[in-house]
């Protein structure tokens, strides 16, 4: 116990990454998520009445409530709404009731007493003791009825998984009464040996024009970045990927709040990006299901860089490329707008950083692809040249290039998931069915390196319906692979 107590209290120096984690649970997931209304919120609103005592909870309890009212579908003022000792006894009621449930020809009888104990504890930061308050207060002072014992090994399995020993956690749910503890496990374990993987960071560069807000969107498989054509990324975001996770966490600089957002964060995101007194803003969310990673992969996106409109952009650009963390550069090309000035003074730039750091690779992605005008004797052939001749007179000899169409791709994913497009995006994505499920018009054969991943078609779904229009999956997944996406994931 002395060594579980020691490594809980060598984390408690961030309480910030710790709630991270808590926020990061599939809760769509969780037994309460299935029960009936009463239950359900019996069982969130006694859980804010207990925890909101507790100081790290208070702290945090924010982002906490907004899962809570969106997964168990409850308001956040009836969540918050202040409990008597006489109405908390009766929610505790609720919870410990005896129930029945016949599974595999097994009558299975539980209450969800313990999964709740489990939950409170896990809501409070840091070891806790059998003597602590809210072991008192949860087991006896409210009667839910939960014997020392019982309390005791509820309260080791919960300080065994703060402090990553999930051998030991693993063996307190032998007993059937503390089945549904396995959740916690299972949520918490997957987390925390994610996070321990090595992580490989990605910084994000081009001109204004080059389309880095739609390659981010279209890694992500959501419109959660401003794209319209002009400058649209003002500082610098950083952008985690979380496998597990359906909603999104947002920091800012060096807060010590997040939030977890689930709608609205497109708008969220705008007015981030536009308020001056925020430098940096710290996304975590999971990527696209197409891509199908679940190792830690990080994506920096800078501002386009374009003198004449906003030199500050082009500073925060250079200053990420100079001091922040990354293993490689997506350096994004307009493929309509090869050669300007600023897009060879950003390349003499990042030019000139690698010659000092050897370990960093440079991806040269050639965005708009689709773009090109072939009845203007243009092609994709020419285009992959041309890119070639540029960069080597820029000091690149041999550099890994990629043709790209990450509009394509947000408008497959888009159908994909059954979204509503405009008339315009509609008109565009018709064209781009026909075009992109042309042999001759595969991006991947247009690339230094050839793409070694292939797009898995789902065997659930067939075809797809938008505005009474059907669409095959099949030729779709076509469509994204030669949409030359899937390149990416040769340098991750």
């Amino acid at each position: 116990m002395q060594v579980v107590e020691d490594n809980v209290r060598i984390q408690r120096e961030d309480s910030l990454e710790y709630y991270k984690i808590i926020c990061s649970f599939p809760y769509q997931n969780h037994p309460i998520f299935y029960e009936n209304d009463s239950v359900r919120k019996a069982y969130i609103k006694l859980l804010h009445h207990y925890a909101k005592k507790d100081v790290h909870y208070q702290k945090y309890y924010k982002p906490i409530i907004t899962l809570y009212e969106h997964c168990f579908n409850i308001e956040e003022e009836e969540i918050c709404k202040e409990q008597t000792s006489q109405s908390s006894l009766k929610l505790a009621k609720e919870i410990r009731k005896t129930r029945w449930k016949l599974e595999k020809a097994k009558l299975y009888v539980y209450n969800y007493k313990y999964m709740f104990f489990a939950h409170y504890l896990l809501l409070i930061y840091g070891y806790v003791s059998m003597d602590h308050p809210c072991v008192l207060d949860v087991t006896y002072k409210h009667n839910l009825k939960i014997n020392y014992k019982d309390a005791e090994t509820i309260v080791r399995f919960i300080n065994a998984l703060k402090a990553g020993d999930f051998e030991a956690a693993k063996s307190y749910l032998n007993l059937k009464k503390f089945h549904y503890l396995r959740f916690y496990y299972d949520a918490y374990k997957k987390q925390v040996e994610f996070l321990k993987d090595v992580e490989k960071r990605y910084l994000i560069v081009g001109t204004m024009s080059s389309g880095k807000s739609t390659f981010l969107n279209s890694l992500i498989g959501q419109e959660i970045f401003p794209s319209q054509n002009e400058a649209c990324t003002s500082k610098v975001f950083t952008y985690a990927h979380r496998p597990y996770i359906k909603h999104f966490i947002v920091q800012h600089d060096q807060s010590e709040f997040f939030d977890c957002l689930i709608d609205g964060v497109e708008s969220t995101m705008n007015e981030l990006n536009e308020n001056p007194l925020i430098e940096h803003v710290y996304v975590e969310g999971k990527m696209s299901d197409i891509f199908q990673v679940e190792s830690r992969v990080v994506f920096i996106d800078t501002p386009g860089t374009n003198n004449s409109m906003n030199r500050s952009h082009e500073d925060i650009t250079f200053k990420a490329i100079q001091s922040e963390q990354y293993d490689a550069i997506f350096y994004l090309i307009n493929a309509t707008q090869l050669g300007t000035d600023d897009d060879r003074r950003l390349l003499s730039y990042v030019k000139e950083h690698i010659e000092n750091n050897s370990d960093k690779q440079v991806v040269f992605i050639v965005n708009k692809a689709d773009e090109i005008d072939e009845e203007a004797n243009e092609s994709l052939q020419g285009l992959l040249e041309s890119t070639k001749t540029y960069l080597k007179q820029n000091g690149f000899e041999k550099p890994s290039i990629i043709l790209l169409s990450a509009y394509v791709g947000n408008l497959c994913q888009k159908v994909l998931k059954g979204e509503d497009l405009t008339r315009r995006e509609q008109n565009q994505f018709d064209f781009f069915y026909d075009y992109f499920a042309e042999e001759t018009q595969d991006l991947t054969k247009y690339a230094t390196i050839p793409c070694a991943f292939q797009a898995e078609v789902p065997n659930d779904q067939r075809e797809v319906k938008i505005k009474n229009k059907t669409y095959d999956i099949k030729r779709i997944y076509t469509v994204l692979q030669q949409s030359g996406i899937y390149q990416i994931k040769n340098y991750m």
